[in-house]
This record gives C-alpha cells, structure tokens and sequence, in this order.
C-alpha cells in the first residue's frame, strides 16, 4: 500500500531572504547610479574612468622606469596655445634613453592618453606637488631630437611631470604629492582659451590619487578632502 503524501504548507515568512536583500541592494544602486549620471551629465563616471586610467598610467611609467632602468615620467600637456583639446588632458609617458641614433635624451614610451572631455588635471588641488615640475618636450617621439636636457626637456612644448627613478620609486619629491582631476570647462577668451572650474553642477566633481614613494596609489574619492593646499 503506496503511502499517503501529506500536502505541504507554505509557511509564513517573518522577512526578506538574504537573494532578496542583495537584488533590492543592486536596485537601489543602480538607481543612484543614473541618477548621479543624469544630474552630473555623465561627468561623475568620466571622472571615475579618468581616475582608473591615470591610476593604469602611473602603473605603467614605474614598470617602465623598472624596465628600461631608467628615469621615467608621467607628463601631462601643459600648452594652451599648442593644442587647447589636450590641455591638462593628454597624459604620457618618457624616458631617459638612448635611440637608435646613438642620441640619449627623452623617448616616448607610449602615444599618450586623453582623458575624457570635461575631465582635467588640476595642479593647484594636487597637494604636496613641487612647485614649478614643469619640462619642455616634443612629444611623442622615437628619436631624442631636441629632447636632450635631462631636467627641463629642451622641446617646444610645456607638460608638467611626475618622476620615477631607475628602480621604479617615486622621486623623493613627489613621494606622497596627490594629482587631483576635476571637471570644468574650456571657455574661448579673446584669441585663446580659459579653463573654468567655477560651474557650480561641477563645484563637487574632483578626485585624487596619492602617488606613494614605492609606487602605489591611493584613491581620494571625497571631494571635500580634495581641495587647494
């Protein structure tokens, strides 16, 4: 004889299960995602992406400084009047070398990198940064060229920089210097350019990364700590 199955009763639950607490969780923070997205026009994730591609930028000028066993540094354009769509935003990396000329100077170690529009490097927000770190260079370049003074560049055109040492530290001078990236605006003023950071939508719209001596990061994600020395 075939046992009887009882019916089974559904039993009253006292409260949410841990799958429905982490989908409520993803919901709600997807919604503060579009809606920080939407109320930043979209500056809020370029400056996040800005963050993670200079932080990958900083990575690889101390794996190149490793590398080559060689001086190396993070330069950012600093030319106004050369190419106002780079300025503050073009990003890249040199060496000190020697090309297949035989002529030792600056070297290109990639093309460099544009942040995303509206994103720029801020040096008065990079606290700790030396003042004056600026070089002139032609850039980017396989061949030394006018490249040759090994502190101020002998190019055309300004970039500020970061420096890593041969064995891949940061230099002491830069050790612990944050560079800090907002979001503005390039404004036409007369025949040149002005960058405007006092929109009040991007009054909050600042980062940072604290460049440390061995060559790690640490990110500054809260805008009131990133402010001018």
């Amino acid at each position: 004889m075939t046992p009887t199955s009882k019916p089974q009763t559904t039993r009253n639950r006292a409260g949410f299960t841990l799958v429905e607490l982490l989908v409520v969780i993803s919901i709600i923070l997807i919604a503060s995602t579009i809606l920080f997205t939407a109320g930043s026009g979209g500056k809020g994730v370029s400056l996040s992406s800005s963050q993670r591609i200079v932080s990958g930028i900083v990575k690889g000028a101390r794996a190149q400084a490793v590398l080559k066993g060689a001086e190396t540094r993070i330069i950012i354009y600093n030319d106004l009047a050369g190419d106002p769509d780079k300025y503050r935003r073009y990003f890249g990396i040199v060496y000190w070398g020697t090309d297949s000329n035989g002529d030792t100077g600056w070297l290109a170690a990639n093309k460099g990198t544009l942040l995303p529009d509206s994103i720029y490097f801020d040096p008065e927000m990079s606290k700790d940064y030396p003042t004056g770190s600026t070089m002139q260079l032609d850039y980017p370049r396989i061949r030394v060229g006018n490249n040759t003074d090994p502190t101020n560049g002998g190019g055309e055109e300004e970039y500020f920089y970061y420096t890593f040492e041969d064995n891949g530290v940061l230099g002491n001078e830069f050790a612990n210097a944050w560079l800090a990236l907002r979001a503005g605006v390039l404004k036409p003023d007369g025949d040149s350019f002005q960058l405007d950071f006092d929109d009040p939508e991007d009054e909050y719209l600042r980062a940072a990364l604290i460049l440390r001596r061995g060559g790690s990061t640490t990110p500054v994600n809260d805008p009131e700590l990133v402010k001018k020395n």
